[in-house]
């Protein structure tokens, strides 16, 4: 690892990993939950599509996040400064890291994508799918941009947590990674707004109680929430290295407070089918509703 001259005075010796493992843990008590309805009510429907599918993907790709993120507070002191862990500590920290990153933005593509299925399920039509589609290239070619970056950006890859020193290796210039995280981000952010202001549109044309469509549009833009989330990730972004166990630690209390309300936002915007599956089991007509399931 580069030998990096601490900062004089130290900063305090505080600790956000037990705050970043709490926001975690509750938020996926919440995905689960949610996911878990969502799931059951599909299949004992036979509705399930491509967004049931792409979210279990999401899911799973959460799971091993979250696993990783756990090992590393509990195990190598993720969410204190650089300078209160020992250096052996520091750079595993930075390799889960390195693998932590990947999982976000496979999860926020496959959340997203998920989020365009269930659009096209609540209307299709050629002019949305247009949209929906190129918005969908746009989803994939940015966030795994991001992983084909990591990929490359350190040679030997191990550089990229033990540093040149020790691999004798080379990386890019770090601003390359963090300013295409930038775009992606501001990418991210305009797709969730178009997302969440769409079923406005939608919903109103279809013929249901203004009751029953102010509620079912309220619960539809929850991802509103999650964008808001997502400046936060962007602001927490720095372009400094030399104290990543902390810096990235607040940056993924950010980045997981997006990804998981986007989960739970996307599950609750079918909360009517669920609740209706829930009560009435499969004793339902086969009209459609709104979010392309059997209603009565």
């Amino acid at each position: 690892m580069a030998i990096v001259v601490p900062p004089n005075p130290l900063p305090r010796d505080v600790n956000v990993g037990p705050i970043l493992l709490g926001l975690t843990l509750t938020l996926l008590g919440f995905v689960f939950i949610t996911t878990f309805l969502r799931i059951y009510a599909r299949l004992s429907l036979r509705t399930a599509g491509w967004d049931d599918y792409t979210m279990m993907a999401a899911v799973a790709v959460v799971i091993v996040r979250v696993s990783i993120q756990i090992i590393q507070v509990v195990e190598y002191g993720n969410g204190r400064h650089r300078w209160f862990i020992s250096a052996e500590d520091y750079v595993n920290n930075n390799r889960l890291g390195w693998f932590a990153q990947i999982t976000l933005f496979v999860g926020n593509c496959l959340v997203k994508i998920s989020i365009i299925f269930l659009m096209l399920r609540i209307k299709e039509s050629r002019s949305l799918k247009i949209v929906l589609g190129i918005m969908m290239i746009g989803l994939i070619i940015t966030n795994l941009g991001v992983v084909v970056i990591l990929l490359a950006e350190c040679r030997p890859i191990s550089t990229f947590w033990e540093g040149p020193a020790v691999t004798g290796g080379k990386c890019w210039n770090t601003k390359i990674r963090i300013y295409y995280i930038y775009f992606t981000i501001a990418y991210s952010l305009a797709t969730d707004f178009f997302c969440s202001s769409l079923p406005i549109i939608v919903v109103w044309k279809v013929q249901l109680p203004l009751k029953k469509k102010v509620s079912l549009w309220a619960l539809m833009s929850l991802g509103l929430l999650a964008t808001g989330f997502g400046v936060g990730r962007a602001a927490s972004l720095g372009l400094g290295t030399s104290d990543l166990s902390y810096d990235f630690a607040i940056a993924a209390i950010w980045s997981n407070a997006e990804l998981f309300l986007a989960i739970i936002g996307a599950n609750l915007a079918i909360s009517r089918s669920i609740y209706r599956f829930l009560r009435h089991g499969k004793n339902i007509s086969h009209s459609t509703n709104v979010t392309g399931n059997p209603s009565s």
